[in-house]
């Protein structure tokens, strides 16, 4: 499929230690003949964090690790960038075959704290909760989880070489329920931590790119809770800085997708984020072409799977474990 748009990238999950070699080869030989241009790897704490260790995860990807996988981004020209979740989902339950990444849960439930929270979870917006609906998440007015955030995303610019970083941000449920945010509109919580992070990698001439769910209304979009805000967080769009770099996701075929309208009028740049189904994919990225008022950057198809699990289903025709493996890889091999 032909795109009209400078950048196609696409989103892998930190592959297992014992699947890097397999993800280099996937990006030399597959990715980077088939046009992509930039990959964001999701990390969340999938790192051998040296300022923070204790918020290291599981399976954590060394420092050459890394510069394996940077290596060969830049011997094909690819723009690798790491991805950190930095509000929401900082607990969940495992993925199975499991891959250290941590997945939301629809009912409130026991779950397991990632990095950051399982370190300091006095960070969190319901700290003594035991039970939380889908994820936890961070809480964006203390002061002291934002030093340890800025530290965990300085080191990981500094081991990527990037000028950009992926910060996430969708998907926040828990949010202006401590004593202090409650007394704050959630709109405004939402948007003075990103711009606040934002202020923080501009110093060191990088931008950040985020999922943009939580900046459009289910009233406006017609779309449904987990894919876009009921909870007022969708007023931070227009108190969000426009350096910022909107990831518009959708898996599904509405047919109109208003959110690529909302954000030209609001002044933002994006990207587009399909999934795994093809038909549903299609009429997004058609959607989009002829909505686009100069402002969409590109595509940025996601895969929610394991990396390696993945290079091993495109590169050898492998039986896959993960759920949807298939369709994943089949949607990727026609559409580009």
């Amino acid at each position: 499929m032909n795109l009209p748009w400078k950048t196609k990238g696409i989103v892998l999950t930190a592959p297992l230690t014992e699947e890097v070699d397999d993800v280099v080869k996937f990006i030399d030989e597959y990715l980077a003949k088939r046009g992509f241009n930039l990959i964001v790897m999701q990390i969340r704490y999938r790192y051998r964090f040296k300022r923070h260790p204790e918020c290291m995860g599981y399976d954590p990807l060394s420092y050459e690790d890394v510069k394996k996988l940077l290596n060969v981004c830049r011997k094909n020209k690819i723009k690798f960038i790491p991805k950190m979740n930095l509000i929401g989902h900082q607990s969940g339950m495992p993925n199975k075959p499991t891959d250290g990444i941590l997945h939301g849960h629809q009912d409130e439930t026991y779950d397991i704290r990632d990095g950051l929270l399982r370190a300091y979870p006095e960070f969190g917006e319901q700290p003594t909760s035991p039970k939380v609906f889908y994820s936890r998440s961070v809480c964006v007015s203390n002061t002291a989880a934002k030093v340890v955030v800025c530290d965990l995303i300085d080191e990981l610019l500094d081991v990527f070489e990037a000028d950009a970083i992926h910060i996430g941000c969708d998907e926040v449920f828990s949010m202006g329920q401590c004593p202090i945010c409650r007394e704050i509109p959630k709109s405004k919580l939402y948007a003075d931590w990103i711009n606040g992070i934002n202020e923080h990698v501009q110093k060191r001439n990088a931008k950040i790119l985020m999922w943009g769910d939580r900046l459009h209304s289910t009233q406006e979009t017609g779309y449904h809770r987990y894919e876009s805000s009921d909870t007022g967080t969708h007023l931070a769009r227009e108190m969000l800085s426009k350096d910022v770099v909107v990831c518009d996701w959708h898996y599904e075929d509405y047919g109109k997708f208003p959110s690529v309208d909302l954000f030209a009028q609001s002044g933002f740049k994006i990207m587009i984020s399909p999934w795994r189904d093809k038909p549903s994919a299609e009429a997004f990225i058609k959607y989009a072409i002829e909505h686009d008022k100069g402002h969409i950057e590109g595509l940025l198809m996601t895969t929610w799977c394991g990396s390696g699990d993945l290079a091993k289903r495109l590169l050898y025709n492998e039986k896959g474990r993960w759920e949807h493996i298939d369709q994943i890889a089949n949607t990727i091999n026609e559409l580009f």
